[in-house]
């Protein structure tokens, strides 16, 4: 065999399905993975003299959508440095990929996912493309994983008292993945009982059945789990909230929530801020994940931004001027960004190498 033949197929990309992720994924791995996102931000935001040196930083342009006839094709670029993959290693890497995303509706018609997702990561010494990562789950992961950062840090540290009723307004699959991964990572906050409504009452009977074989999975799983009728019974003495909804009208209001309460405000709507009523924001404290991409995607938002997450995590409990005062609500404006992509990517395609090595 020509030797430059038999070098080139050794360096083609590996490809890793949607299969091989979800057995490569780790809840608490992925969590990990993308605080380390949310730090970056955050740390590169800051200028040059008070940048952290033992804190990851990165670079993500605004995304771009590209228009065909039948549907969009979404490009989210970006590069991680100095990020960690596990709590506790020594192993840092620098990580540059680029997700690209495609949302084509007519798909349901012909029996084929409305949304797929691929991670390109590439060689950061030679540009060369490394891997391919299927990214459906990924993306669901990752999303949910930013929201138990935000919980965490903006909620329940802050109190003694970390045993929550979570509410999952939306069931589709945002929401079963949300659900699922507060019930994955427990301790991270202790369940006592999970409610949830869906448009469509069978998918929250579906995602009920879900949690209720996840509970066989554990000895801490002491929750119950209810289907709502209405939303403001799924919010009713809620202390978490999530709402993974499409809904383009408020589904939410202040009425329906305890007087001290954190919202995971996931679904998009026409402004990404759809689904909970200007009386919400009207008393709330708004945290997000990289200010550029709320001063576009936000820029019609009545509320108060605080901050990204990633400066909370940063400041430490030395300083914690951002965080909520005594009771009130907070809301964690979700809006993705391409660094969770990039570690979360990162985390998987390691996993897979070390996972070849061992066969």
């Amino acid at each position: 065999m020509n030797k430059d033949v038999a070098t080139n197929a050794r360096s083609r990309p590996v490809f890793i399905d949607e299969d091989h992720v979800k057995r490569l994924l780790d809840w608490n791995q992925a969590r990990y993975a993308v605080e380390a996102a949310f730090v970056s931000v955050s740390n590169q935001a800051r200028d040059a003299a008070n940048r952290s040196n033992d804190h990851p930083v990165s670079s993500q342009p605004a995304r771009t959508f590209v228009q065909a006839d039948g549907g969009v094709l979404l490009c989210m670029p970006a590069y991680v440095g100095r990020h960690s993959l596990m709590v506790g290693s020594g192993d840092r890497y620098s990580t540059l990929a680029c997700k690209l995303i495609t949302s084509f509706r007519g798909n349901a018609a012909i029996g084929l996912p409305s949304i797929n997702g691929e991670v390109f990561l590439f060689d950061n010494t030679t540009g060369k493309l490394d891997a391919i990562v299927e990214a459906n789950y990924l993306t669901g992961m990752r999303t949910a994983a930013a929201s138990l950062v935000a919980t965490d840090y903006l909620f329940l540290r802050p109190r003694s008292d970390r045993t929550i009723q979570l509410g999952i307004v939306g069931c589709g699959f945002q929401g079963t993945m949300h659900a699922v991964g507060f019930v994955r990572t427990q301790p991270l906050a202790s369940i006592r009982s999970i409610r949830l409504w869906n448009r469509t009452p069978a998918r929250a009977h579906q995602l009920k059945a879900i949690l209720e074989e996840e509970a066989k999975k554990t000895e801490r799983a002491g929750f119950s789990v209810f289907v709502c009728d209405t939303v403001e019974d799924a919010c009713r003495e809620c202390d978490v909230l999530v709402t993974a909804t499409g809904s383009g009208e408020p589904l939410v209001y202040r009425r329906f929530l305890k007087p001290t309460v954190h919202i995971n405000a996931i679904g998009a709507g026409e402004y990404h801020h759809a689904e909970l009523a200007q009386d919400v924001y009207d008393h709330c404290r708004v945290y997000i994940d990289h200010w550029d991409g709320a001063r576009k995607e936000l820029a019609n938002l009545r509320s108060t931004i605080v901050g990204e997450v990633g400066e909370v995590i940063l400041r430490g409990e030395a300083d914690t001027s951002l965080l909520p005062k005594g009771s009130g609500i907070s809301v964690f404006q979700s809006l993705g960004m391409a660094t969770e992509d990039v570690t979360v990517g990162r985390l998987v395609y390691e996993k897979y190498l070390q996972e070849a090595a061992t066969q």
